[in-house]
């Protein structure tokens, strides 16, 4: 009988497998900002000020999280016992079948573990959508014996033999769960289909005890490592290659979009390229100087790096690009030189804002050249990028200082298609409108 159920079982599971990716193919996945009135965390009471200073105050919390992981050289946040709410994009895809069951996931380019909350997990955010595991026929928890369960590095045994997992952090968090695997189901706005990847690798919590109100109770990783999702699809499923376009944040970011494997659609603009390095689950690249070319020049080269691979990390999960303090200091004398417009003092943690009453005295703000390792390694950070509306008629730069890690933001990478070529390992970026 157990025979016969199985082989039923495996028939109706097969019935439901239809749409599944191709090899070496490209398929784009809708990004949501988290303060996009299409966010489940969208909060219309908000104003300007409100979301750039939580997005300020989020960046310099991101980056004293990642000196933590590097400083204990460690690629998990199991071991760094911190929790963090420093994420900027939602993704929307679904798991199971017969019946795909939605959910919301962070995307985070520094991370390495996807996992979601499963129904029956005693979790302290009621309101995020469980994975119902028992309703899906291709869902499998692994064993301590599985070569899946050894290759986790977190995976450890329970009394049933059922590989498992345990996060503690230093704030109270307490997580458990099952090292798993279930087809994972993603929607193309493109092409209008959806595309269905199975046996993916994920962890499934059946306890989450927080003391944040954002968790979404998933994560999507697309960091270098194993068992991250770009890890799991290339090169099986696609060429080892993702990129993303992220529109501007102001306005929600209603057009980002992620692209899992390459395309092969010409894109023009003009294009930087660049080596990358993986650190601690992050790509970092070599920032040689920032200038205002026949202005001003802040050389990187005898700046020491806290980082063991490049000095600066290009992460879509931190809004503000936080530099080290000293240059930012020095980067205000340069502008506050160079832009003959009154400076407004802000409270928070922005450093350099002016006061901009017409379109004439706007256009005066400048752009900034980051010259990046390689003989493609310009790119230009245009003055929209460079600095945002804080109020009325105050414009603010969107560099932060820290005495921690050193992060190239999201907000600076707007309307660019960043490429990460883990063949490669190259790092493009190419100017085009997300829209």
């Amino acid at each position: 009988m157990a025979a016969i159920s199985t082989f039923f079982r495996l028939l109706l599971l097969i019935s439901f497998m239809q749409a599944l990716v191709m090899t070496n193919t490209v398929f784009d996945v809708k990004l949501v900002h988290r303060d996009s009135p299409k966010s489940p965390l969208y909060n219309s009471s908000m104003m300007t000020f409100d979301r750039l200073q939580a997005a300020a105050l989020r960046s310099v919390n991101r980056a004293s999280y990642l000196a933590k992981r590097i400083a204990m050289k460690t690629s998990t946040d199991i071991d760094v016992r911190v929790h963090y709410d420093d994420w900027e994009f939602l993704m929307e895809f679904s798991l199971g079948t017969p019946n795909p069951q939605h959910v919301w996931g962070i995307l985070d380019t520094g991370s390495s573990l996807n996992w979601v909350n499963c129904v029956g997990c005693e979790c302290f955010n009621k309101t995020a959508a469980l994975f119902n595991h028992s309703a899906s026929l291709s869902y499998n928890k692994f064993t301590c014996n599985s070569d899946e369960c050894k290759s986790f590095s977190q995976g450890h045994c329970d009394d049933d033999q059922t590989c498992v997992y345990h996060y503690a952090y230093a704030d109270g968090t307490n997580i458990d769960g099952m090292f798993s695997s279930d087809t994972f189901r993603f929607y193309s706005s493109d092409t209008k289909q959806f595309t269905s990847i199975p046996n993916i690798l994920f962890g499934c919590n059946f306890r989450s005890f927080d003391t944040i109100d954002n968790d979404f109770g998933s994560t999507i990783g697309l960091g270098p490592s194993s068992p991250s999702l770009i890890h799991q699809l290339a090169p099986k499923y696609i060429d080892k290659y993702f990129s993303y376009c992220l529109d501007s944040w102001y306005y929600g970011g209603l057009a980002s979009r992620l692209f899992l494997g390459r395309g092969n659609t010409t894109v023009t603009g003009k294009v930087t390229v660049t080596s990358f390095m993986t650190q601690n689950n992050g790509y970092a690249v070599q920032l040689n100087s920032i200038s205002i070319p026949d202005e001003f020049n802040i050389d990187y080269h005898t700046r020491k790096s806290k980082l063991t691979a490049g000095n600066i990390i290009f992460d879509s999960g931190t809004a503000m690009t936080v530099l080290d303090t000293q240059v930012v200091d020095e980067l205000v004398r340069k502008l506050t030189d160079y832009v003959s417009l009154p400076t407004v003092k802000q409270e928070g943690e922005f450093k350099l804002c002016f006061d901009v009453h017409s379109t004439e005295q706007e256009e005066q703000l400048p752009g900034l050249l980051f010259s990046f390792a390689g003989e493609l390694g310009n790119f230009s950070v245009s003055p929209e990028n460079l600095f945002t509306w804080f109020g009325a008629h105050v414009k603010c730069m969107v560099i932060l200082g820290t005495n921690d890690i050193q992060i190239f933001g999201n907000i600076m990478q707007k309307d660019v298609l960043v490429g990460h070529d883990l063949e490669k390992m190259e790092l493009t970026l190419t100017e085009k409108k997300c829209i």
